[in-house]
């Protein structure tokens, strides 16, 4: 009996006395939490937040402000005031670089050009705007027991504090005023799982237009006390859109997952992938083109110094009417890239300089220039000292009939900082691409004249046989292009060498008699 009693006190003082000890707990860590996003998104600030202790449940209460250029570019009234004065700045500067070039050599300086009575007049600063503001209500609800069945120090919900015009045209539209939810599962070591969900609801726009219908959805972010890790799960089963005249979109079974491990700084080593079961686009002749394993996956991966990172963007099958008609079958597409050799620590500053960004003003093209394309310009040029590879994995398609793909690589080697002073034309001289396409013969004659431009191409030497494929070896060094390796001329970059004393020019030799 008495270990009984023992044994029920023990669970009376950690369903009961616990979540007191543990709301004080929360209030440091949903604090800490607050301004770790502050930190992280310097767009924003605290300006008031307030709390509410209770045993078993706590509420909070924090307003945000967006400062920086975000405060114009989130309010509609500045938004065309912004787009007139960029333009005017931009206009001017066209306007001084034509009076420079029309003046002569020996003319000295040109004169100021008079000002424009009909132009609109350009603000020397931005005129001022009220800052924006937004609140929301977080319902901390005390551990270690959570609903439904998890543990952890708290579960918060938050909810945005909506006016009540905005709140009324919410319920108007989606039949509750809240159709995205937010829920925060705080853990014991420092980190969490916020989850965005909603119901799935069928929506009729007002006069006619359309109708919008999904699926329950969920999207859950965890993450490590430190952010060091970072986790994404989410899932939407159904998305659908229609308008009046019978046309419809539908996307079934989304889902997207997504790793993060940092690397150093503001660097993740990241592998992501969203995916689509189906898309199906009915138009309103009822003629329906469905593409299947529609896929976005991206996956880096570090080796010492540096980031190799790619992309995959493509699908599995697709159909349509103007498929059948060509009777041709696609069973997959590809825009497969790779970009290697990234100087990791100087992509680590890049990606600090791109975050600290957001809190810098930003009124003036000047600024702009300034905030955004000067680290673009000292990190980028020391991206490419170490000779970056731009890798075309495979850029295609695949049928019952054959393949099509292009392959290959472009590096530029040796870039400094005078080659991008001198501009364009110098770096095309740092340029090295090798390129391969391959096409299978059967392929080509199944598109709109497309055994008459082989032909052609052949003739010409852009192409060459290989046994029932068509194939193609384009390569660019030191300023030269060359084809199946005959050089060839560039517009705007000369023409080809002269051809060597006992060889015919450039292109002739290609002729192939077509089997």
């Amino acid at each position: 009996m008495k270990k009984i009693t023992i044994i029920v006190l023990a669970l009376l003082a950690v369903l009961v006395v616990a979540p007191w000890g543990i709301g004080r707990l929360a209030e440091q860590r949903v604090n800490a939490g607050l301004d770790r996003i502050v930190l992280e998104a310097p767009y924003l600030s605290i300006v008031e937040r307030s709390w509410t202790r209770g045993w078993f449940r706590s509420e909070q209460q924090v307003t945000f402000e967006v400062v920086g250029p975000w405060a114009r570019a989130m309010n509609p009234a500045t938004v065309l005031e912004d787009f007139k004065k960029v333009q005017a700045e931009g206009e001017a500067a066209m306007a001084a670089e034509e009076a420079a070039q029309a003046a002569p050599a020996d003319s000295g300086p040109a004169p100021a050009a008079e000002p424009d009575a009909t132009a609109p007049e350009t603000p020397a600063e931005a005129a001022p705007v009220p800052p924006i503001r937004f609140t929301i209500r977080n319902e901390i609800l005390h551990g270690p027991v959570l609903w439904p069945a998890s543990l952890g120090i708290a579960r918060v919900n938050t909810k945005l504090d909506l006016g009540p015009e905005v709140r009324k045209k919410t319920m108007e539209i989606f039949g509750t005023d809240e159709p995205v939810r937010m829920s925060t599962r705080v853990g014991f070591l420092g980190g969490g799982t916020t989850r965005f969900y909603g119901d799935g609801r069928s929506i009729k726009f007002k006069d006619g237009g359309g109708t919008l219908a999904y699926d329950d959805y969920k999207l859950d972010i965890s993450y490590s006390g430190s952010l060091d890790d970072i986790e994404l799960d989410g899932s939407w089963p159904r998305f659908d859109i229609s308008n009046p005249e019978g046309s419809k979109v539908v996307m079934d079974k989304m889902t997207l997952t997504s790793t993060s491990e940092r690397i150093q700084g503001d660097l993740y080593d990241t592998d992501f992938s969203l995916l689509v079961d189906t898309v199906r686009v009915i138009d309103v002749d009822k003629s329906e083109a469905v593409v299947e394993g529609v896929h976005y996956v991206v996956e880096s991966g570090h080796d010492k110094e540096f980031m190799n990172v790619s992309a995959k963007l493509g699908s599995g099958s697709l159909k349509s009417k103007p498929l059948e008609d060509l009777q041709l079958e696609v069973r997959e597409v590809h825009y497969d890239f790779t970009v290697r050799r990234l100087h990791a620590a100087t992509l680590a500053k890049l990606s600090t300089e791109f975050k600290q960004m957001y809190g810098k003003p930003m009124a003036t093209i000047a600024d702009i220039d300034v905030v955004m394309m000067a680290p673009l310009k000292q990190y980028g040029l020391e991206l490419l000292k170490y000779d970056p590879e731009f890798v075309f994995d495979r850029i295609g398609l695949s049928t019952p009939d054959g393949d099509g793909y292009i392959k290959g690589v472009v590096r530029l080697k040796g870039v400094t900082a005078e080659d991008l002073e001198l501009g364009f034309m110098t770096l095309v001289g740092k340029l090295d691409v090798d390129i391969n396409i391959e096409v299978a013969q059967k392929l080509v004659e199944k598109m709109p004249s497309g055994a008459a431009s082989a032909g052609a191409a052949i003739d010409a030497g852009y192409l060459k046989r290989d046994g029932e494929k068509l194939v193609s070896h384009i390569e660019f060094k030191k300023g030269e292009l060359k084809v199946n390796g005959k050089a060839q001329g560039i517009p705007g970059l000369g023409g080809p060498p002269a051809a060597a004393e006992g060889m015919p020019p450039a292109g002739e030799e290609a002729a192939v008699p077509q089997e």
